[in-house]
């Protein structure tokens, strides 16, 4: 069974200590050590804000949305090697196992993650490593036909280590090889929270490209369910606030949020090709490919 998070145990211990500092002075680590040791699920890699039963909605989505986009492409999915980068709690290394992936390889910062995937997900390799370390590319020392980073890269807030990020995952894809990633890319000025930085569109767009890394695929992972800091509109991202504060302050509504709103937003994000909040990005190493932004 997966270790328990609330124990204090060495690393932990240290990790709890770290949250009567200031957030601008812990490290990224104790920061989601301290976070995933609190709240170990679905609730402790989302949107913290809003409990446990909104995040299962939200994580149905994602489901939905990522399995709309990824099995009609022509993969051989039972050759595949993969890394998921930000494994967290595992959600994505479950998707990626159910296309029959040939090997999975989870990547996280934290070493409660990495610890309890390893005993959840024996079939995989598991690593406690930081893309954004220089010397990622050595320490995994493998080349993936396909490498996945859900809602991680807003969370490297340093721009060196963001380029070096990239840039790492840039070097452990094989030829011709996919880049799948979630992120907020806003269309204006970008905009910063205590643990968050949302680059622009065109931003990101540079940066993979300096990395022979080219977009091919870019859809609303989410339109009414994530706060909407894409919104061209100050009203409607408070607007949003607005109608959210119950599950804030009681997070079971979250349930009847989720419910009512799944639907909806299962048929949005199929429908439109711009969203106010989380997107997903496929994109393919190579110089020599088509851009669809």
């Amino acid at each position: 069974m997966p270790k328990d998070p609330a124990r204090l145990r060495n690393g932990d211990k240290e990790a709890n200590m770290s949250m009567t500092r200031p957030m601008e002075e812990r490290t990224a680590k104790e920061y989601w050590e301290t976070r995933l040791s609190e709240r170990w699920g679905l609730h402790g890699v989302g949107h913290i804000s809003f409990g446990l039963p909104y995040n299962e909605w939200l994580y149905r989505v994602r489901k939905q949305v990522f399995l709309r986009q990824i099995q009609p492409l022509s993969w051989d999915f039972k050759a595949l090697a993969v890394l998921d980068v930000g494994s967290g709690t595992g959600f994505w290394l479950d998707q990626w196992k159910s296309l029959g992936v040939r090997s999975i390889t989870g990547l996280d910062i934290t070493r409660i993650a990495a610890e309890n995937l390893q005993e959840t997900h024996p079939e995989a390799r598991i690593l406690e490593l930081d893309i954004s370390d220089p010397e990622a590319p050595q320490k995994i020392s493998q080349k993936f036909d396909v490498i996945s980073a859900f809602d991680v890269l807003f969370h490297i807030a340093d721009k060196d280590k963001f380029d070096v990020a990239i840039s790492n995952v840039a070097a452990l894809l094989k030829p011709s090889g996919h880049f799948v990633f979630s992120d907020l890319l806003v269309h204006a000025q970008p905009t910063w929270t205590a643990q968050e930085v949302h680059r622009t569109l065109d931003t990101v767009t540079e940066v993979l490209a300096q990395q022979n890394l080219q977009i091919r695929r870019r859809v609303p992972m989410f339109v009414l369910m994530n706060s909407p800091f894409d919104a061209s509109s100050r009203f409607l991202r408070y607007l949003w606030l607005l109608l959210m504060a119950p599950v804030r302050f009681l997070p079971a509504l979250g349930s009847l949020y989720g419910a009512a709103l799944y639907p909806l937003e299962l048929l949005l994000t199929n429908l439109l090709t711009e969203s106010p909040t989380t997107e997903m990005v496929i994109c393919q190493k190579g110089n020599d490919f088509p851009t669809n932004r």
